[in-house]
């Protein structure tokens, strides 16, 4: 089923909107991958996607909804407590949701636990890990990012959605690790591409590279709240908007 990253983008607004709270900017500028995994890939089957930056969740409950497996009445129940939909994955709750993340650093270690195990169990399939930018402010990425090419092994993919903003502002106004991060997250011994994370046919050819001798980490050149003018810059990072601006986005994008 093709997906348009633009409706998943109109069913986050929605959400977001409706529960008066949720991250609109984290999860807009990875509509695009979102839609190529889903397209691509057996998410929630052989192949199991870490969302380490668990606040962009809405993205993916979008994705679910567009394709079936979640209901209107679930999108409803949004934020909710007790909620199969809460604002970060709860794999507890939502069996389509492959981790319980939201304390950001995390992810990329529960994925290489995952990678481990299908190693050991001898299965197929492929771990995706997505982190934020402003995630990789946390240590234990980089313990992560440092321990995963010493086991040798290259079936988890690495994705970082660098949308260059986070909560408190710019990214690069916390941390000098920016201004070369291809070159820093590749000195541990990754296979590191940067891509255009709104070319879905550019985000499916980099996926191609992971027959390399070295484990693939794709770095995503991504714009937060991409899709509407307004909101591409960090102050969507939780924002909620009003009734003129959510009529305003929904005409930008346009489907």
């Amino acid at each position: 089923m093709k997906i348009n990253p633009n409706i998943l983008r109109k069913k986050v607004i929605d959400m977001v909107r409706d529960k008066q709270s949720g991250h609109i900017g984290g999860a807009f500028s990875m509509a695009e991958l979102t839609s190529v995994l889903y397209e691509d890939f057996d998410i929630g089957g052989e192949d199991k996607l870490i969302l380490s930056k668990g606040h962009a969740v809405p993205i993916i409950y979008a994705v679910l909804h567009e394709l079936g497996k979640i209901s209107d009445k679930d999108l409803d129940l949004f934020r909710e407590i007790d909620s199969p939909l809460q604002g970060h994955p709860d794999k507890l709750r939502l069996p389509e949701m492959d981790a319980t993340t939201g304390s950001l650093g995390q992810g990329l270690s529960i994925a290489i636990g995952h990678s481990l195990g299908k190693k050991l169990r001898n299965e197929p399939g492929t771990i995706f890990c997505v982190l934020g930018d402003g995630e990789l402010q946390e240590g234990q990425v980089w313990e992560g990012l440092m321990y995963y090419p010493k086991t040798g092994m290259k079936n988890m993919i690495c994705i970082v959605d660098w949308n260059k903003g986070q909560n408190d502002g710019y990214s690069k106004d916390f941390s000098i690790m920016y201004d070369n991060l291809q070159e820093r997250i590749s000195s541990f011994g990754w296979d590191t591409k940067m891509v255009d994370g709104h070319d879905m046919d550019s985000i499916r050819e980099s996926f191609n590279d992971m027959d390399g001798d070295k484990p693939l980490c794709i770095i995503l050149d991504t714009i937060k709240g991409k899709g509407v003018s307004f909101m591409e810059n960090p102050a969507w990072h939780c924002k909620v908007p009003t009734d003129e601006e959510y009529e305003i986005a929904m005409k930008e994008l346009g489907v």
